[in-house]
């Protein structure tokens, strides 16, 4: 093929020669060498150079490479190439030849190419990007290309009369080996720009090119994963483009722009109506206040928190219209690119799959025409098979290597935006939102679009695939494939109005998993309360109720999951048929194996999209739900800005007028507050239970919403919360909280605090670690701490909420004078405590008198006892009653003066460097005494809720109280299988497999059926077209195929609909007996097991059972059903190939349990990682008013995201593991192609359309063989899942709840006689005992107070008798009765505590008294009465039926006391057991319900722990412990008789002994 241009450029060479493909010894022409193959490679870097220099531009910099000596060769060897082609420019003047104009400009653009080459590889080292993948692309291209003329220069045998230029040509081609030699080589010099971040970095940053295709820099964590059981620490950092501190702000900055125009908008739209607006909305609050201020009259009674007037519920916030702030649209922007050039990437790939029908066809046709033909065609059509085969899949891999990176980082910045969310959310929005529901959000809604943005590429990928595939069957079949493609196009608008529906249902079962959540949340929460009170059984069908719920919407979602799934997987098979019967009668034609298997390997390649489509879709149908979840919450109104015009440096903290509400739709809480406080002085709030005290503190932290009025808090701030905040760290981190140690300080702060003693006697020091929420620690303990953290912020405002009502009245007094009073460390700060202690009133410098939301009087003590207002007449009633320790009060006066003279001698004595130890032996001498006399070995940890942490004869390290998550190793346990094989159910499971035999059975006669079909003689003869014979046999052939189809069809949708079903049954059984295991688990399973990882078991482990295991069981079976059908048509075509199948089979089998060993532990791992992002979420909404308050929320958010790096680290090698076997199994796979292809082509007598089924066959197995692998490990990762299920559903638990053999009468208790005989216990084996040898005995109806430091064992002592420890020696009797030898429920339903945590629970407040719904509203109403609560609660348009939210929030703590306390005496057993049940409550309510509790168990027998001594002084009798151990007994006028007893000098330093 010639013409005049190329006779003018390229000389007497042709451009193409029609005799090559069909010559035995191919050769391409000068003038193809010198254009075409030229053109390829160097139009490559042309047409790329730019976009790398502008990738370049923009590239972050994360390595840094120096010049090397394999950068220097890489340039040298380039330049040399540069050279060489500079003098094949010169060859004319040494040959005899003459050289047409297409060499010269071949050569010359060669010599251009090398040196832009150059410069880029010089431009990629100092941005820091090694081997640039358009560079490589380019060697690799070079490579390819220059094999055609040293092939030419070999075969003209250009030795021979051309030298010079054959040699120019060998040296060319191994110069151009050795280049590609050096750019497969990594640089070994590498240097991280940020070094400090990357402890452990990825080798992925310094991989070379083919590296990271091949994924070979992970070889090494791969193989020492396999070999050795694998720990999160070494596994090294995600590369950094991931790490989160190069995510998170740039998502922030673009999401807080959405926000900001969002806000402008709307700000624009209402600027013509502004004023109106303000107007009406001042109008609308001011009457909110009057209407409050009319309606609330003043009483004494306790009052429940305000609730929206009717006025108020019915004013509707008016919506602006304007710019919404999007989440997409802050996505697109940071991830488009990404994400755009692994599409870009992946649909090359796809390419190249569609060549593999085109070179089918060609082979088909080879076999058919073997002999007219020359061998290399074929041999060079397998080969090439093969290499479609493996490159196709390598950039399908690296695709979606890309997209899980990039949808990992999606998944972060949404997760962080949750977390950063929390931490500015106000009140009113926070209500909106349960624990469950943000837990939900980070684990569940972000993980969904994350699983979306991996598949997104497949969603868009697939319009493409279905019109290529359209083209290439039309080119094949003609008008006929219009009828497929119409039929499949028709599936589309039936699929739509099913993911309508599955999008409903979605957003139901979410929401049904947000309340199930939220309940389990809560009862892990008050998990105490529930045990003491035997409440398991109600919270538990609480929960089943929520589950069931959940169920029935998760049965709707799989069986539309089902139809989805079905309509896209038989799709191909019914596209096949109808095509086939539509080709056959349009055209009259039979079938011939060319159009029959290059039909079926087409329709294949959109087999293997359309099995993910109804995945995808039904991701995207559940993310566009998570979406607007995450939307509705990152767009919650936020706290208010600080910003004030009375701000003054004299006063901290200024009110001016200021209302403040906790919700806007609400009426004010606090109503017209003015006060001006002083820098340096000491301010009281007092009030009765309910006035607003603690909300005053939260109105100056902007924790609630301003109405009106200016408010200002400057300085920095230290709050101590009423119910202590404490963290799962040490006890020292807990204190510090982030601040650096200051020794001096630090030991000044403890010593202060009374915490000296307490850690001398910790095994760790103040290294021991604190359970969550301070579980090990008493409530007094938990004070303290929080106290001594906030002293040792040294702020400039102090914000003390009630810090002193949960320690006793020694430790009070000692932390009073020593932090707190005019002679305390913070003397000089500006300090505001809310106090129901009267008598530390003198001592201050004003007090603040609350009552209903106002400030009703306040001045200095003299002058409100001079007003004789509310609180000079409640202090003399009190002061008549309490003379005792009334004249302890006016003794700290004088005993203050004496600590001024204490601390100047202390001062002096330091100045002369003489030890102050003998100073401060003389200060609270009883503190200390009582301090030494503790044995050293004793922890005082967990005198609440249990586990001692301490020091034993093991090496253990008793620092820990919180476990380490235990991770499995190895394969997943066989008897895990069986668990989910009997919950799954053994009939289902056996009928399922049928109908799956079925599907495969019917798909393997179908291949051989139309084998048979197009092998058919008469059929294949043209000329026999038209007779009755031909039209029956064809008639005949496409009947029975269709038969056949609509058998797989049966098959498969009654497989796929037990299997989804059921596996929701299977999952509701595992749940459930988890769930009912967990509330068998006793306190010490609670109290080293943190809420986080409970919680992940119950979120993302169900989650999985419910939604994941489904589809890979269906996938798996599936997949391995399709790969033996295939090595049947295979080895039945060629029986040769079986030669080559057992090492094939070998291979693939080590390699599938080589990637099940490895992926199983990386997926352990990445579970275990989780747990912490969901404790540290939990701790954070828990306390972030402390946060806050504190200016911790960067610091916090900083811990977070180290936290979700270490969880994307598990996550990233998990899933490049994946992309590692892939690629190796994809050359395993492609090889099998490969020997196909090659024994079809040299097998003699194998007929074309036994070629067409094998080599089809083999083409289909790769995906199979890789999609089995892949899910099998898949399968067995997420059975980690269920195997943490089940792992929790058999831990050992508690002793049984009913004996049915020795269950009490159901009046036991009747007298209530309690009895100790040496009684000893210890929290754990493996600790030391806590009670020793405690013998006493308590006759009915007595009232019995213990009394004893902390750590003396007063809360071991009744969380014994409620078994909550069991006994490691003597017994417990009640009513004689062993307690040992009967269930707990029986025991602790016949017994009644308060404990000193309130604990309340979501629902209404009939629910929170009587969950057994067994007492009648009269009863329950006298209970609330007693309590003080009646008035309150009927003032409620609910009344019993009010919702209490999660935890009691809309309660103060006081208010949920008193409802603990109407619990208590609803169930008025025979026994009563008080641990400082009303330390949160005002003294004159205080008084009043000790009053109660004396009237209304005055026949009852009474054991109250004891802080406040006065409360006990009236008693029957004193328990006196000391170091687990009974000091003293008896009546208190007996032991106060004793001067050198325990009890006499606690009296003593109470004031109520001489």
């Amino acid at each position: 093929m010639r013409n005049d241009s190329d006779n003018r450029f390229c000389g007497d060479s042709a451009f193409w020669d029609t005799s090559t493909v069909d010559s035995a010894h191919p050769r391409l022409s000068e003038c193809f060498q010198q254009t075409a193959l030229t053109f390829l490679p160097c139009g490559w870097l042309w047409l790329t150079a730019g976009f790398h220099l502008v990738y370049l531009r923009r590239h972050t910099r994360f390595i840094s490479l120096p010049i090397t000596r394999l950068h220097t060769a890489r340039l040298s060897v380039a330049a040399t190439l540069g050279l060489v082609s500079g003098i094949h420019l010169f060859l004319p003047l040494q040959e005899d030849k003459s050289f047409p104009p297409s060499f010269f400009l071949s050569q010359l653009l060669w010599l251009i190419t090398y040196f832009l080459a150059s410069i880029l590889m010089v431009l990629s080292r100092r941005y820091g990007v090694m081997t640039p993948c358009v560079v490589f692309i380019f060697w690799l291209l070079t490579v390819a290309i220059n094999i055609v003329p040293l092939y030419t220069a070999i075969v003209e045998k250009f030795y021979r009369n051309e030298a010079m230029r054959f040699d120019l040509q060998l040296i060319t081609s191994v110069l151009i080996g050795i280049e590609f030699s050096l750019q497969l080589t990594g640089d070994t010099q590498v240097n991280l720009t940020n070094a400090s971040s990357n402890k452990n970095p990825c080798p992925a940053m310094v991989a070379s090119f083919v590296s990271k295709l091949t994924y070979s820099w992970m070889s090494n964590l791969v193989y020492q994963c396999y070999k050795t059981s694998m720990d999160i620490s070494g596994i090294f950092e995600v590369p950094g483009q991931m790490q989160c501190r190069h995510n998170i702000p740039e998502f922030m900055t673009k999401w807080g722009n959405e926000l900001y125009t969002a806000k402008s908008l709307r700000n624009k739209n209402q600027l013509g109506n502004t004023s109106s607006v303000i107007d009406a909305r001042n109008q609308r609050e001011s009457a909110i206040v009057k209407s409050s201020i009319k309606t609330r009259k003043a009483t004494n009674s306790t009052r429940l928190l305000s609730q929206p007037t009717r006025a108020a519920q019915k004013t509707k916030k008016e919506k602006s219209s304007g710019k919404t702030p999007s989440l997409y649209r802050a996505l697109i922007k940071m991830y488009a690119l990404p994400l755009l050039k692994a599409h870009t990437v992946g649909f090359m790939g796809i390419c190249l799959h569609y060549a593999s029908p085109l070179l089918l066809g060609r082979l088909i046709s080879y076999i058919d025409k073997k002999d007219e033909v020359p061998r290399w065609q074929g041999y060079a059509i397998a080969v090439s098979l093969f290499a479609v085969s493996l490159v196709a899949g390598i950039l399908e891999t690296f695709c979606f290597y890309c997209c899980n990176n990039t949808s990992t980082r999606i998944k972060t910045v949404l997760a962080a935006a949750v977390y950063k969310k929390t931490l500015t959310m106000n009140a009113a929005a926070r209500r909106k939102f349960s624990v469950g529901t943000i837990v939900n959000l980070v684990s569940v809604d972000c993980q969904q679009i994350c699983d979306l943005s991996t598949r997104l590429y497949l969603l868009i990928m697939w319009p493409f695939e279905i019109l290529i595939t359209f083209f290439m069957l039309y080119y094949v079949l003609g008008v006929a494939a219009i009828v497929g493609i119409v039929g499949l196009l028709v599936l589309i608008p039936a699929n739509a109005h099913v993911m309508g529906l599955l999008r409903r249902t979605q957003t139901g079962q979410l929401v049904c998993k947000d309340h199930r959540i939220k309940l389990v949340n809560e009862i892990l929460n008050g998990v105490k309360v529930m045990k003491l009170y035997a409440w398991e059984p109600p919270f538990e069908k609480k929960v089943l109720e929520a589950r069931r719920l959940e169920v029935m919407e998760l049965r709707k979602t799989a069986v539309l999951n089902a139809l989805i799934t079905l309509c896209w997987v038989v799709s191909p098979a019914l596209v096949t048929v109808t095509t086939f019967a539509s080709y056959i009668f349009i055209t009259g034609n039979s079938l011939t194996p060319s159009k029959a298997f290059v039909t079926i390997d087409l329709i294949n390649l959109i087999k293997a999209p359309m099995q993910f489509l109804p995945n995808v879709i039904s991701l995207l149908t559940q993310s566009q739900v998570s979406f607007k979840r995450l939307h509705r919450y990152l767009t919650a109104a936020d706290l208010g800005e600080a910003c004030s015009s009375i701000i003054c440096d004299d006063f901290p903290i200024q009110m001016k007028k200021a209302t403040f509400t906790w919700d806007r739709s609400s009426a004010p809480f606090l109503q017209n507050i003015s006060m001006a406080i002083p820098r340096g002085k000491l301010i009281a709030v007092v009030g009765p239970v309910g006035a607003g005290k603690s909300s005053l503190l939260s109105a100056m932290l902007r924790e609630m919403e301003k109405l009106q009025g200016e408010s200002s808090l400057t300085g920095h701030v230290a709050y101590v919360p009423q119910q202590a905040w404490i963290l799962n760290l040490t006890l020292r981190d807990n204190i510090l909280l982030n601040k650096p140690l200051d020794q001096v300080s630090y030991q000044e702060v403890l010593s202060a605090c009374a915490l000296t003693a307490d850690i001398d006697l910790l095994p760790g020091a103040d290294f021991t670690e604190i359970g969550e929420k301070g579980a090990n620690l008493s409530g007094g303990q938990r004070q303290r701490v929080s106290l001594a953290r906030a002293v040792y912020q040294d702020a400039d405002v102090y914000l003390l909420d009630d810090p002193l009502s949960a320690v006793d009245a020694q430790v009070g007094k000692h932390i009073f004078h020593n932090v707190i009073g005019p002679q305390g460390i913070i003397k000089d700060k500006t300090r505001l405590m809310v106090t129901h202690g009267v008598h530390w009133l003198p001592l201050v410098d004003a007090i603040i008198v609350m009552d209903q939301g106002k400030i009703t009087e306040a001045g200095t003590y003299e002058q409100l006892m001079m007003h004789d207002g509310p609180l000079a007449q409640f202090v003399r009633t009190y002061q008549l009653e309490h003379q005792d320790e009334v004249l302890s009060t006016q003794a700290d006066k004088k005993h203050i003066e004496n600590e001024v003279f204490l601390c100047k001698k202390q001062q002096n004595i330091k100045q002369n460097n003489i030890p102050t130890e003998c100073i401060k032996e003389k200060q609270y001498d009883t503190i200390h005494t009582c301090n030494q006399s503790q044995s050293k070995k004793e922890s005082i940890l967990n005198q609440a809720t249990g586990d001692f942490i301490k020091k034993d004869s093991g090496g253990e390290d008793d620092t820990r109280l919180i476990e380490e998550e235990a991770v499995e190793e190895g394969n997943i346990r066989l008897t895990v299988y069986a668990t989910l094989l009997r919950s799954f159910g053994f009939l289902p499971a056996a009928v399922a497999c049928v109908f799956l035999i079925l599907h495969s059975g019917a798909n393997m006669a179908a291949g051989f059926w139309l084998t048979e079909w197009t092998n058919d003689d008469f059929l294949a003869n043209r000329t026999n077209k038209g007779t009755d014979k031909y039209s029956s046999d064809t008639g005949f052939y496409i009947g029975i195929y269709s038969v056949l189809v609509l058998a797989q069809v049966i098959g498969n949708a009654i497989f796929m609909l037990l299997v989804y079903v059921q596996m929701v049954n299977a999952s509701q059984r595992l749940h459930n007996s988890m769930l009912n295991n967990i509330l068998h688990q006793s306190m010490a399973f609670f109290d080293s097991t943190p809420v986080g990882r409970i919680l992940n078991r119950f979120s993302r482990d169900v989650d999985v059972l419910d939604v994941v295991i489904s589809r890979l069981f269906w996938v798996v079976l599936h997949h391995f059903l399709n790969i033996c059908v295939t090595i049947i048509f295979i080895s039945y075509s060629t029986p040769i190939f079986l030669v080559v199948l057992p090492p094939l089979l070998f291979l693939y089998v080590k390699i599938q349990r080589f990637y099940t060993r490895i992926s199983l532990q990386f997926r352990r791992l990445e579970l275990k990682s989780r747990s912490p992002i969901l404790s540290h979420l939990t701790d954070t909404e828990h306390g972030v008013t402390s946060i806050r308050a504190y200016r911790l929320g960067d610091s916090f958010f900083s811990q977070y995201q180290d936290i979700v790096d270490t969880n994307n680290k598990c996550n990233f090698v998990t899933d490049t593991s994946t992309r590692w076997i892939k690629v190796r199994l994809k050359l395993l796979t492609s090889t099998l192609v490969l020997f196909t292809c090659l024994f079809a082509v040299t097998s003699e007598d194998l007929s074309a359309s036994m070629a067409g089924l094998s080599v089809t066959s083999a083409l289909q197995v790769t995906f199979s063989m890789n999609m089995l692998v892949q899910y099998i490990a898949q399968q067995e990762t997420n059975i980690v899942s269920c195997e943490r299920v089940v792992d929790y559903a058999n831990l050992p638990h508690e002793p049984e709840w009913i004996t049915p053999d020795t269950r009490p009468s159901p009046e036991w208790p009747g007298q209530g006689r309690i009895s100790f005989h040496n009684y000893s216990t210890r929290y754990r084996p493996n600790l030391e005992l806590v009670l020793k040898d405690v013998s006493f005995t308590v006759e009915p109806g007595q009232k019995v107070g213990i009394v004893g430091r902390t750590g003396a064992g007063k809360s071991s002592l009744t969380v014994a008798l409620f078994r909550m420890i069991e006994a490691s020696g003597g017994a417990i009797l009640i009513d004689d009765l062993d307690i040992s030898t009967i269930g707990l429920h029986d025991l602790r339903a016949g017994l009644t505590i308060l404990p000193q945590d309130p604990i309340l629970f979501s629902g209404t407040v009939r629910f929170n008294l009587d969950p057994f719904e067994i007492h009648s509203d009269a009863a329950i109403w006298e209970a609330l009465g007693h309590a003080h609560l009646s008035s309150c609660v009927k003032e409620l348009p609910e009344q019993l039926e009010y919702i209490c939210e999660e935890g009691g929030q809309n309660l103060s703590v006081g208010q949920r006391q008193l409802l603990c306390l109407a619990r208590s005496l609803l169930r008025k057993t025979r026994i009563l057991v008080l641990d400082e049940a009303t330390a949160a409550v005002d003294l004159e309510t205080d008084a009043i319900l000790q009053e109660t509790i004396r009237e209304a168990f005055t026949d009852c027998t009474v054991l109250t722990v004891a802080h406040r001594l006065n409360t006990v002084m009236d008693y029957d009798k004193i328990l006196v412990l000391e170091n687990g151990e009974v000091s003293e007994y008896g009546s208190p006028s007996e032991l106060l008789q004793r001067t050198s007893g325990i009890f006499y000098k606690m009296a003593r330093h109470s004031g109520m002994a001489q």
